[in-house]
């Protein structure tokens, strides 16, 4: 006979603590676990995430998992309540023993459940324990099983609050879901919206959403934060739409001490204007992010890994058209994060001196810092 184990919940997102109660189902007799987001109960405020979105973390946790599946059973309009799951997942599989695997808080609803009896004469429930709750408790008509597992002590609020303070929650989220939920800007406000409203181009945006796609994989690749990441990327060209005689208000407003040649040239101020204003107007206060957004136009000697990442994200983004060293950048950054950075601004240097301007001092320290560093590593 064959054992399936379901897992439901609203998975938003999901984390280590789901992760473990369906691989101590496995541990403990389970042939296949479904890790089934369900539909937002009406009684709850919506998901933050979608439910494609809150599927698709569950498909990337499943997959380092023998046994564990990502199912969509539980969002199928047939299957509003756990009895109607069950009764199709028994069609599906003739003879299956369904097992449902609920945690020990939720034992005194089971009887509240739509029809309770009925659901309690299909299948059964393997309790997980939780911290302060009894996993031994009865519930007439249910058979219970307790899983033999310490009781878990993550929680969605948990991770939510970890993702706001740009955290990658890596205790808590598996390194896939965590890089999903920063390429998708998932539990942060809605960066793209306020781009929008403040009048920045649907060309612009779309290169904004390019390059945090881009920025993210690179965090991801060379052990930077991948939310951090994602933020700075969204907020990098903030300041881009404004006409240089606004942005030079806006640095004078909040006194950024600046050189001259950065003051006379919006491809150069926007960076740091645009870290001023995510900082003072949007409550942006950690420190690495506004660093990434500040010297994204001109790099900066000792630049961080994130520093690096948002610089080389904007240069080789998807969406930028065919520029001189544009393949050799792109094929870089994926294993040479410094070089690729260093690789764009030689790029910019020839083309800026080829024009006949000055080029940017900062970027001459930078680039000499970067070089040292090359030939060190």
């Amino acid at each position: 006979m064959q054992t399936i184990g379901v897992l439901g919940g609203m998975f938003d997102p999901i984390h280590t603590g789901h992760i473990r109660a369906a691989l101590a189902a496995l541990d403990n007799g389970a042939d296949r676990v479904l890790l089934a987001p369900c539909q937002t109960p009406a009684h709850r405020p919506s998901a933050a995430a979608s439910a494609q979105q809150r599927l698709d973390m569950c498909r990337l946790a499943a997959q380092a998992h023998p046994g564990l599946e990502a199912s969509d059973i539980e969002l199928r309009e047939e299957t509003c309540y756990a009895v109607d799951t069950v009764r199709l997942l028994k069609r599906q599989y003739p003879g299956a023993r369904i097992c449902w695997i609920v945690g020990a808080d939720k034992l005194a609803t089971l009887p509240h459940w739509h029809k309770a009896g009925e659901l309690f004469s299909l299948c059964e429930f393997w309790v997980c324990p939780r911290p302060g709750e009894d996993a031994h408790g009865s519930v007439p008509g249910a058979q219970l099983r307790v899983l033999p597992l310490p009781p878990m002590q993550a929680s969605s609020g948990m991770v939510i609050s970890a993702l706001h303070a740009f955290s990658d929650a890596e205790t808590l989220l598996p390194h896939d879901v965590a890089r999903y939920i920063a390429a998708n800007g998932l539990y942060q406000p809605d960066y793209a919206a306020f781009l929008a409203a403040r009048g920045m181009s649907e060309s612009r945006l779309a290169h904004t959403l390019g390059v945090r796609e881009t920025a993210v994989a690179l965090a991801s690749w060379h052990g930077a934060c991948m939310q951090r990441a994602s933020v700075a990327a969204m907020l990098h060209d903030l300041a881009k739409p404004l006409p240089l005689s606004e942005m030079q208000k806006i640095a004078r407003k909040y006194a950024l001490t600046l050189p001259d040649d950065m003051l006379q040239d919006a491809n150069l101020l926007h960076g740091p204007v645009a870290a001023a204003i995510a900082q003072h107007e949007m409550n942006v206060q950690d420190a690495e992010i506004l660093s990434a957004i500040a010297c994204h136009t001109t790099g900066k000697p000792g630049m961080s890994t994130l520093d690096q990442v948002l610089f080389i994200a904007d240069a080789i983004e998807p969406n930028r058209r065919d520029y001189p060293g544009l393949s050799e950048m792109r094929a870089l950054a994926a294993h040479n994060l410094k070089g690729a950075v260093l690789l764009s601004m030689q790029r910019t240097r020839e083309y800026v001196l080829s024009q006949g301007h000055r080029f940017c001092p900062l970027t001459e320290s930078a680039m000499l810092d970067l070089a040292n560093k090359e030939e060190l590593s």
